[in-house]
């Protein structure tokens, strides 16, 4: 059940119970009772938002992201696997991008999927990310205070705004395995390549 219809469903009961208040003798649920259903129902909301309406036409596409760094920070690498709503998975990115830390390889894989997109001229766009600090900063719950990160932070941000309809959700790891492979596929043939290198001198 969402969290929209769980927050119907509290009201609902709330409003039954001021009946019952009025109408019975002996209510069953009191007037604190109500107060509680009410206050549980806004605090539903402020933790899950409703997702935002989806957009009327155009192409809608669902983008898992991940980020991986060996050491944090050490050797990064990011993945995206992009598919269209409801569909199998279409593309898959890779890319190594140096030494840095999990959470800025995270938000460069969100900046990655975001150019994507872009280039794809979606309409609506949802990214799933194993990573709660990069939603939660993105949805505005968490405040973005490392300068690395709210530099990144404001790029995807700017990105944000060409999409008429964009969501942004926070998953397990165990369905965000393929997104992770791709970053960590990014690693291994930068390190093997930097291996083979070092071999021919």
């Amino acid at each position: 059940m969402g969290s929209d219809r769980i927050c119907t469903a509290l009201r609902r009961l709330a409003a039954r119970a001021a009946t019952d208040i009025e109408t019975s003798p002996s209510p069953r649920l009191s007037s604190k009772d109500r107060a509680d259903l009410l206050e549980a129902a806004e605090l539903i909301e402020r933790a899950y938002p409703p997702l935002p309406s989806r957009a009327t036409g155009g192409l809608r596409l669902v983008m898992n992201i991940d980020g991986a760094s060996r050491g944090n920070p050490g050797p990064a690498g990011i993945g995206v696997m992009i598919r269209q709503e409801g569909g199998p998975p279409e593309r898959e990115l890779w890319k190594y991008i140096g030494e840095a830390t999990n959470n800025v390889a995270e938000y460069e894989a969100l900046l990655l999927a975001l150019d994507e997109a872009g280039k794809l001229k979606a309409a609506d766009v949802a990214i799933l990310s194993d990573s709660e600090l990069l939603v939660r900063q993105v949805e505005g719950r968490y405040r973005v205070k490392h300068p690395r990160l709210a530099e990144l932070h404001s790029q995807a941000r700017d990105l944000m705004k060409a999409f008429p309809s964009f969501h942004i959700e926070h998953i397990g790891r165990e369905r965000n395995r393929q997104a992770d492979a791709l970053a960590n596929r990014a690693i291994d043939e930068a390190l093997a390549a930097s291996g083979r290198d070092q071999g021919r001198t």
